[in-house]
């Protein structure tokens, strides 16, 4: 699998493949599908897909906090993905859901944690 991961809010999309750029085409898809099922406002949606098919930003993290986020949540997937007995029983929507509830640490804010989707309901991209 690839994990592709906003870094402020740490959103996780996952597709099922090696490479970046074999999974390119299907993170639009899942990146959409996963917004639509946390009831993300359709303007932004759109806008979001919008600039998916212009050319993403998609690029490695210096970052040691999102690093170490990043390191939490692979191991979260390689536990979750041992569960199953095939590759094709595993259920990626659900994972991707799990972290949109994933608590972590706020390095803009010391001393609070947050879940991914209250990144986004504190911007006004969720609706309520």
């Amino acid at each position: 699998m690839v994990m592709y991961v906003h870094q402020p809010s740490l959103l996780v999309v996952l597709t099922k493949g090696k490479t970046i750029t074999g999974t390119l085409p299907e993170f639009s898809d899942r990146l959409e599908a996963l917004l639509n099922r946390n009831h993300f406002k359709a303007g932004f949606i759109n806008k979001e897909i919008a600039l998916v098919k212009q050319g993403y930003v998609i690029s490695k993290t210096n970052s040691k906090s999102v690093l170490a986020s990043m390191n939490a949540i692979t191991q979260n997937i390689e536990w979750k993905c041992s569960t199953f007995d095939n590759y094709e029983a595993i259920p990626v929507d659900e994972m991707e859901d799990t972290f949109m509830q994933w608590l972590s640490y706020d390095a803009a804010r010391p001393y609070k944690f947050r879940c991914s989707v209250d990144y986004w309901k504190e911007k006004g991209l969720i609706n309520t």
